[in-house]
This record gives C-alpha cells, sequence and structure tokens, in this order.
C-alpha cells in the first residue's frame, strides 16, 4: 500500500516550512511514496516542488499539484491533481462553491473537502455538503478528509466517518494540514499502488483508506507565530508569480 499526505502548506501562503525544507524533511523523516501541496488561492509552492523532484538525485516522494482556496461565505475547497500548463491563480477566491468545483475539473482536477464540519476553521458542514452531492455538480466532489490534522480534527472523525459510509460515499482521505514540519504526516491517504497515476485512480475508485500517522510536537510559540502569519502577513502580501510549466506531474 502506498501512503500520502494530501494537505500541507508552504511559506508561499501561510505555512512555516520552505518547499525545500519540506522535501528534505519528507525524504528522510517520512515514509511517504507521495505529498500534496496546497497552499491557499495559488499553486507556486506545488511547481516549486515539481521542478526540486526533477532534480538529479532526488529520492523524495512525488508531488501532486494542490490548492486550497475560500469560496462563498468563507468555505474551504481543495484541488488536486491540476494538469499543465498550470495558471498562477487557478481559482478565484469567494466564488460560489458550484463555480470553484467546476473551474476544478476544467482543470482536470479533483476536489476535496477539507476538516469538514470544523467549527474552527472555514469549513462545509454536513447540510452543504448533502445539498452539494444532490446537484449536477455533485459527481465532482470526489474526497472528504475522514482523518484531518486540522485542529478539532480527532473530535470529528467518527461523526465524519459514519456520515461518509451512510450518505455520501466520497472517496476517504487522511491528510495533515500540517504548517509545520512536525506535523506532516500526522495523517494519511493510504492507497493501492505506489505512484500519484495509481493515487488518483484510486481516489476516482473511492479505494483509499484515511488512517492516522506520526507528527512531533511544534511549540506553543511556533502555532502563535504561524497564526500571525495566517491573519496578518500572508492575506496581503498578494500571490508570488510562477510561470506555467510544461511539467505533468500526474506521471
Amino acid at each position: 500500500m502506498g501512503v500520502a499526505d494530501l494537505h500541507i502548506h508552504t511559506d508561499w501562503s501561510d505555512g512555516m516550512m520552505s518547499v525545500r525544507s519540506l522535501l528534505q524533511h519528507a525524504s528522510s523523516s517520512c515514509a511517504l511514496d507521495a505529498i500534496a501541496i496546497t497552499d491557499h488561492d495559488q499553486i507556486g509552492g506545488a511547481l516549486d516542488a515539481i521542478r526540486r523532484s526533477a532534480e538529479p538525485g532526488y529520492v523524495g516522494p512525488s508531488i501532486v499539484v494542490g490548492i486550497e482556496t475560500t469560496t462563498k461565505c468563507f468555505r474551504h475547497i481543495i484541488g488536486l491533481y491540476f494538469r499543465p500548463p498550470f495558471p498562477s491563480n487557478p481559482l478565484p477566491r469567494f466564488e460560489a462553491l458550484h463555480s470553484t468545483v467546476s473551474r476544478i475539473a476544467d482543470f482536470g482536477g479533483i476536489a476535496v473537502v477539507p476538516h469538514p464540519m470544523s467549527v474552527l476553521v472555514p469549513s462545509l458542514h454536513q447540510k452543504e455538503i448533502d445539498s452539494f452531492l444532490a446537484t449536477e455538480m455533485g459527481p465532482n466532489l470526489v474526497g472528504i478528509e475522514v482523518a484531518s490534522g486540522a485542529i478539532g480534527g480527532r473530535r470529528k472523525e467518527t461523526v465524519i466517518r459514519a456520515m461518509n459510509v451512510g450518505r455520501w460515499g466520497l472517496a476517504e482521505i487522511g491528510a495533515s494540514d500540517a504548517h509545520h514540519l512536525a506535523q506532516v504526516g500526522t495523517a494519511v491517504t493510504w492507497f493501492p499502488g505506489t505512484t500519484v497515476a495509481e493515487l488518483e485512480a484510486a481516489l476516482l475508485a473511492r479505494k483509499t483508506k484515511a488512517v492516522w500517522g506520526k507528527a512531533g510536537p511544534v511549540p506553543a510559540t511556533a502555532h502563535i507565530r504561524q497564526v500571525w502569519r495566517a491573519w496578518t502577513e500572508s492575506p496581503f502580501r498578494g500571490v508570488r508569480p510562477s510561470s506555467p510549466q510544461e511539467v505533468d506531474p500526474r506521471n
């Protein structure tokens, strides 16, 4: 079985780790076959990781290009597996959920619900998921974070897992929502195979499993710095430009 962490933030948005340090850590300290870099509202960090992973001698996890964006009413949604060429800012913020999911599909991507039903971070709730799945766009919503490393994620796992089994039938995802190196791998996704192509196929076939992994401690001061960064620096500094790349991370 392959192992993936499908929700990680770098310092291209509100994360506290550089892409370089993330790849070094994932290569040396985490038994991960794939990671998704899902910075807020842009994919520059993911493209940086794609470039670095193509360098001679790289032995770390394969990279999935992802993004976490904010839809209308401050609800987060994740897009994974964008196809090249990549725009620097593929998903405008604060659009209606169906518009954002439609854009993700237009880029060849997979839409995923992050940290569902959370009251501590911007999240979709049960009625919103029910309503969306009943629309014509419903089949484009593929996965849901059953095991989420976001604050309060463990408390919601039992309810979310039961809801998914009984109502939604989405691909199970385990993801750390890491903003610090020590958090990478807190929750992971098991899938048949080891490649990002096999991971995508498993997600589409609903053959993944969300499980808890291991993570190290993060000092309180580091958490405070990250929250300060998220609420002050990141929203105002804009999106770093990233030129379109012809690298296809799906192979």
